[in-house]
């Protein structure tokens, strides 16, 4: 009798001390394993890194600062920088600068200069005001100045000044076809007369 409830005691011992070791066992396994791995949108697999770091680099463009500048030249800045960024690349106005003459919330094209004038200065460079080389800015003449241009009138200009108001500056020529009333005949009529610069 005394035999049996020994064995008992060994077997019930025994139990105990293989659940405590499968315990141990499965609670180590369970923390060394490897966490789900993690994919974001547009990520798959190997390389993702990569990936990143190409969609990081902006897209650049290229402006012409000169005028009343500590630093006059040429700057790559972002796509979407504004002339207030481009200001502080040429090292911002120089004393003689009129401050209140440009805009430094408007966004920089690709391509264009942006003058700084001088205080007292009356003289508007060609590619500051609304024509460029005898051509109509599109992305700063007046609704009067673009009246000039066959076939658009007093609505038209005024329809073209209101969707740069909306939609921002013209990026191509072709784009004044977005505004209504503007279809293929009229913007070739008007492209050799047109520039966004």
């Amino acid at each position: 009798m005394e035999d049996k409830a020994n064995l008992r005691e060994k077997i019930i011992l025994g139990i105990l001390v293989l659940l405590l070791i499968s315990g141990g066992v499965w609670r180590a396994v369970h923390h060394s394993a490897p966490g789900p791995e993690i994919f974001q949108a547009g990520h798959a697999g190997h390389g993702a890194g990569e990936e990143a770091n190409e969609a990081a680099e902006p897209e650049m463009i290229t402006v012409h600062l000169v005028g009343a500048v500590n630093n006059p030249g040429v700057y790559q800045l972002p796509l979407g920088s504004r002339v207030y960024e481009l200001l502080e690349k040429g090292s911002g106005f120089s004393d003689d600068a009129d401050q209140e003459a440009i805009n430094q919330a408007r966004p920089l094209l690709d391509g264009e200069q942006i003058y700084i004038h001088r205080i007292g200065e009356t003289a508007v460079p060609m590619t500051v005001s609304g024509s460029a080389g005898g051509k109509i800015n599109i992305n700063r003449a007046s609704a009067a100045e673009l009246t000039v241009l066959p076939g658009i009138g007093d609505v038209r200009a005024n329809q073209i000044v209101a969707y740069r108001e909306e939609h921002g500056y013209f990026n191509s020529l072709d784009q004044i076809m977005d505004v209504s009333g503007i279809g293929e005949s009229t913007f070739n009529n008007i492209a050799d007369q047109i520039t966004i610069y």
